[in-house]
């Protein structure tokens, strides 16, 4: 069919809500002890990597597409398993089959279970005393499941409405902090901190390689849109991750969290008798989880349309793909 060209920033924001999950609350617990300084290298590092790996799984995409000779949608297309056949052949497709399918499930049973929770509370919340989690993670799946079988176009113009929540969520956290910033704690820096929590806990943040196959299959298979869309997609997070470490590191001494420093104890330190802080954690977890999702879910549905069709099961794999019309 014909390839729609999508959006440069919303396949951007595809990708930082992919990479921004509710775990960056819990940034600056695993950082505390390297400092401002430390932790912020780390960052850069993460973002340095994520970026050029990003890359390189795009200059592999585009490879399998620029390759293709027949034009073949499903090919074109280039997933991680048209890539490993085609460069590792059937036992390295095999391979990839197994860790992309443990790798995506446990992602989305992880959000499906969180995101299902606080949907139920929420329901709780506003009078239906009885609504179970398995209830809200039904409801959960059920929206994305939707969403990401309609097309990317779909998952894109929700996410951009989970970003700007996200966005609005994250302000209201870094108001409640930031008058409380002391220089004087920023100062502190412990380089041997960094590894493995600071350099692990980092990667894990700007995780969203999975999703750029199908950022690029969205983008009209355009190398140099998609390259743009990654760019920005890995500073995004960066600038995000960068301010959250600034105004919790600058408002909450190591020595005030005792010896064992998590995300509700620096949650506490930061709202400060502050009750609606609360709130807008739950907001924001929200948010960053339906953002997660909205990425993990695309790249799931691509990823089994890419294994049905290299099991002759599928023929029109881009069919639903970038939403196109049929």
């Amino acid at each position: 069919g014909e390839v729609t060209e999508g959006s440069v920033f919303g396949a951007a924001l595809l990708f930082a809500g992919t990479a921004i999950g509710a775990g960056m609350l819990a940034l600056p617990a695993e950082t505390a002890s390297a400092g401002f300084a430390p932790s912020e290298a780390a960052l850069l590092f993460c973002w340095m990597f994520t970026l050029v790996s990003s890359l390189f799984t795009l200059e592999a995409v585009w490879f399998i597409s620029a390759d293709d000779k027949e034009g073949e949608a499903a090919s074109a297309d280039g997933s991680f398993l048209t890539m490993s056949q085609a460069s590792l052949g059937p036992v390295g497709e095999a391979c990839t089959a197994t860790i992309f399918w443990f790798l995506l499930t446990a992602i989305c049973v992880a959000y499906i279970a969180e995101g299902g929770h606080l949907l139920a509370a929420g329901a709780r919340a506003a009078g239906l005393a009885s609504c179970p989690d398995q209830a809200g993670s039904v409801a959960f799946v059920s929206v994305f499941a939707a969403f990401a079988v309609a097309g990317t176009k779909y998952v894109d113009d929700a996410n951009r409405v989970f970003m700007a929540g996200l966005v609005a969520s994250f302000a209201g956290l870094v108001a409640a902090a930031a008058a409380k910033v002391d220089v004087s704690l920023l100062a502190r820096a412990d380089w041997t901190e960094v590894w493995p929590k600071g350099i692990s806990i980092g990667v894990l943040s700007f995780g969203a390689q999975n999703i750029v196959p199908t950022l690029f299959s969205y983008l009209g298979r355009d190398p140099l849109r998609t390259r743009e869309a990654v760019l920005l997609g890995t500073c995004f997070p960066l600038a995000i991750y960068s301010i959250w470490e600034l105004v919790t590191l600058g408002s909450v001494s190591l020595e005030s969290l005792g010896a064992n420093p998590n995300q509700d104890a620096f949650l506490e330190k930061l709202a400060g008798g502050v009750g609606q802080l609360g709130g807008v954690v739950s907001a924001f977890s929200v948010f960053a989880i339906a953002s997660s999702m909205a990425g993990a879910s695309v790249s799931f549905v691509d990823f089994w349309q890419d294994g049905l069709t290299s099991l002759g099961l599928f023929k029109d794999a881009a069919s639903t793909e970038a939403g196109e019309d049929t």
